[in-house]
C-alpha cells in the first residue's frame, strides 16, 4: 500500500508540474494561484497541500528531476572529461528547454542553479578517480562551484539564444574556452 501511496503521490506531482508548465506559458508565474494549478491539473487543493507547499516546491521537483537526469546522462558518458560532461550538461537542458525559457521569462532561472548546486557533492562523487588523486586542486569542491558557474553562465545565453546549438558544439565551445582561452 506504501509503495501504491508513493505511485500516486508522485504521479500527483508530476501533474502539478505540467498543469504550471501550462499555466505558465500564457500567464506569469506570481499570477497563477494554487486554486488554478490545482483545477489545472485536475485535483483539489489538498492534493498540491499534500505534496507541496508552495508554488516554488512544484518547481524545486522538476528541478530537482532535471538535475537527475543530468546524473543519467552523465552516467552514459565514458570516460568523463570536459566535452563529455559540457555535452551532458547540454542535453539535459536541451530536454527541458521550454521550460527553462519559462523560468527565464518569469526570472526564475536561478532556481536552477540553486538545484544544481545542491548536487555538487554527488558529482563531486561521480569525479573522483585517478586523476583527482594527481590534480587534487583541478577536481576539488571548489573547482567543482567554479566549472558550474562557467556552466551556468554559458547556459543562460545558450537559453535566451533560443538554444540554437547542438549540445555537441556547446560541449565544443566549452572545452575550448577552457584549454585554450586567455
Amino acid at each position: 500500500m506504501s509503495n501504491n501511496k508513493h505511485s500516486l503521490s508522485l504521479q500527483s506531482k508530476k501533474w502539478f508540474t505540467e498543469a504550471l508548465k501550462s499555466l505558465m506559458q500564457n500567464k506569469k508565474y506570481s499570477e497563477i494561484t494554487i486554486m488554478e494549478l490545482s483545477k489545472k491539473a485536475g485535483l483539489d487543493r489538498k492534493t498540491f497541500y499534500r505534496n507541496f507547499e508552495t508554488k516554488d516546491d512544484v518547481i524545486r521537483f522538476y528541478l530537482d528531476g532535471t538535475c537527475q537526469d543530468y546524473i543519467l546522462n552523465l552516467k552514459q558518458e565514458s570516460p568523463l572529461t570536459t566535452y563529455s560532461i559540457a555535452k551532458a550538461y547540454f542535453a539535459t537542458c536541451k530536454m527541458h528547454s521550454d521550460f527553462l525559457r519559462l523560468l527565464d521569462k518569469n526570472n526564475l532561472l536561478p532556481l536552477l542553479l540553486i538545484s544544481f548546486d545542491s548536487y555538487l557533492p554527488i558529482l563531486h562523487k561521480m569525479f573522483e578517480n585517478e586523476q583527482t588523486k594527481k590534480n587534487p586542486v583541478y577536481y576539488s569542491e571548489y573547482a567543482l562551484s567554479f566549472f558550474t558557474g562557467g556552466f551556468w553562465n554559458i547556459s543562460i545565453k545558450w537559453i535566451r539564444n533560443g538554444g540554437k546549438e547542438t549540445p555537441e558544439e556547446m560541449a565544443q565551445i566549452v572545452e575550448n574556452l577552457m584549454f585554450h582561452s586567455f
